[in-house]
């Protein structure tokens, strides 16, 4: 059902979701956790066997994609698991235990934007409020695309590149002339004329030249609650956590899941799995949940072929002073208290031949990454130029400034994954998917039986177990938050059952991995009852272990 053949429309990624559902009734849900800026669906699919317990009972994972506007074949991570999560479910398989909630396009206002002209948006660009001499991307020249506009200039810092003229490279001290200067594609709001022109909302593009920057770029992986650090301190962080509806919508579904397990974000950088800590050296973790958080990214390294890497940097000379804030990692492990990932999808480099452990270690050396854009190019021409990657440099003449030319790499190309070589990433993530969400606390009662203890009064006893591969607090950091619910345990008498123990209702605390239990035992009298008729229930509230209910009859 999922197609690699072109990046998804907001319009196709409802339909997906309606089909699936529709295909897929007793397993598939669509709805929606909120509405976007401008008025779209953030569309929702809830995948869990409906037919042998609700989604509120079962312990829950959360997989997202599309949090960057100018990253939308990430959609194709959350939509490809769903479609093969439906396609494989069997009776009693990973549905039967979990719920999954997958939104597939968090940004999809922006998306559309990027998807319909190739332009870069981090997640959102505030066109309403324009700063004067600031230009912005818009389609003058009508062909569909928002290219680059390159100019001569004395102070552009951009050269043609000797060995591949038709790249940009950054202007050196001995680099010969002409020099250029470099815009997207756009017009200049309220321009006065002069040299000093700006770029509108496309800051996390060009973070070594701030001089650059005007208007407001949102970036919402920044705009999470926990480390959420003002404008001044972390760009694209929004007015305060949570200040965008899309991002709202996001928080108020997830703390409506007090028994969400793990979070998994799918994004389109150099191809990787992304484990915290977000911010700071991995000594600030709990150790224990270190070693689990590490052995998890391990796990999906190896399922997509790539590295696992932290998103501060280790090695940095403050070791205290790096990563991001207001990051969906640290929201998820400090302030949910489970683990989080993040899965690059990678980009077109990688089929270009450039693999990711080799971006990995180029990535900072910007000679190497000029490299690597002419390999890229070399490839696009040995293909025959089948993808719509670059665009050759034509003259036009801009209506603001002049002669200039339009042309370059087409972002949304270079930001991304060739759609049609995206299927093996995904499918690896799929299967990381799988094996992360396998990773779960499993509450339930063993042994419950009933035991006639004379004079119509009869014991009830039961193990209450964990066989899940998590305690019931998921991490170490999970054992001081409120939200992690404790295992509960109650009886319920039948009618005209009579307890006779002290308490009906148990709390039995966090349920260690695999071997953690508890006996739970009451005394009820039930006079008149005859064989084989219910004397109660036990209800199981297994906080992230899932809920259920054992009938009890009289032997």
């Amino acid at each position: 059902m999922i197609q690699f053949d072109h990046f998804y429309t907001y319009e196709e990624i409802g339909a997906v979701v309606r089909a699936l559902a529709d295909a897929h009734p007793a397993l598939c849900r669509a709805g929606a956790i909120g509405r976007t800026r401008q008025g779209r669906d953030i569309h929702l699919l809830t995948l869990t066997d409906f037919d042998s317990g609700g989604p509120a009972e079962r312990p829950a994972y959360l997989i997202h994609g599309g949090i960057h506007a100018h990253e939308p074949a990430s959609t194709h991570g959350p939509l490809y698991t769903a479609d093969r999560l439906l396609a494989e479910h069997r009776p009693g398989g990973l549905l039967s235990r979990v719920v999954l909630y997958l939104i597939p396009r968090l940004c999809p206002d922006a998306s559309e934007f990027c998807v319909a002209t190739t332009a870069r948006i981090r997640s959102r660009t505030d066109f309403d409020n324009r700063a004067p001499n600031t230009i912005y991307a818009a389609d003058i020249d009508g062909d569909g695309a928002i290219l680059t506009i390159r100019q001569e200039h004395p102070d552009g810092a951009y050269v043609c590149d000797p060995e591949e003229p038709r790249l940009l490279i950054d202007r050196r001290p001995t680099s010969p002339g002409p020099f250029y200067r470099v815009f997207p594609e756009g017009l200049i709001d309220d321009w006065d004329g002069s040299d000093d022109i700006r770029i509108g909302g496309l800051h996390a593009f060009y973070p070594g030249s701030p001089e650059l920057h005007a208007g407001r770029s949102f970036d919402f992986n920044r705009n999470w609650s926990h480390d959420w650090r003002h404008e001044g301190e972390q760009q694209g962080a929004g007015d305060y956590p949570f200040s965008e509806p899309e991002m709202r919508s996001l928080a108020e579904f997830i703390f409506k899941q007090p028994k969400l397990c793990g979070i998994l974000g799918y994004h389109c950088g150099s191809a990787s799995i992304i484990r915290p800590p977000a911010w700071g050296p991995r000594e600030d973790l709990d150790a224990g949940d270190d070693a689990l958080l590490e052995e998890i990214a391990q796990e999906g390294a190896k399922a997509i072929d790539s590295p696992a890497v932290a998103i501060s940097d280790p090695t940095g000379a403050d070791r205290r002073g790096t990563g991001k804030r207001g990051h969906a990692l640290g929201f998820a492990y400090h302030q949910l208290g489970v683990p989080g990932f993040e899965v690059e999808l990678g980009t077109i480099v990688n089929a270009a031949g450039v693999s990711p452990h080799e971006w990995h270690e180029r990535a900072r050396d910007m000679d190497q990454v000029d490299a690597i854009y002419r390999r890229l190019l070399r490839w696009w021409d040995d293909g025959g130029r089948r993808h719509r990657v670059f665009e050759p440099w034509r003259r036009f003449d801009h209506p603001q400034l002049g002669p200039v030319e339009l042309g370059g790499l087409l972002f949304t190309a270079i930001d991304n994954p060739l759609v049609p070589a995206l299927e093996p990433m995904v499918e690896g993530a799929y299967r990381f998917t799988r094996s992360f969400a396998e990773r779960h606390p499993r509450v339930r009662a063993e042994a419950a039986g009933v035991t006639a203890v004379g004079g119509a009064v009869y014991r009830i006893r039961a193990r209450i177990a964990n066989r899940g591969r998590l305690p019931t607090n998921i991490t170490n950091i999970g054992k001081g938050l409120p939200r992690m619910q404790p295992v509960r345990v109650s009886l319920v008498p039948a009618d005209r059952v009579e307890l006779l123990s002290a308490r009906g209702h148990l709390d039995l605390g966090h349920l260690r991995a695999l071997t953690g239990s508890r006996i739970v035992e009451w005394f009820v009298r039930a006079p008149g009852a005859p064989a084989g008729a219910e004397i109660g229930v036990i209800r199981v509230l297994g906080g992230t272990g899932g809920d259920s209910r054992v009938a009890l009859v009289r032997p």
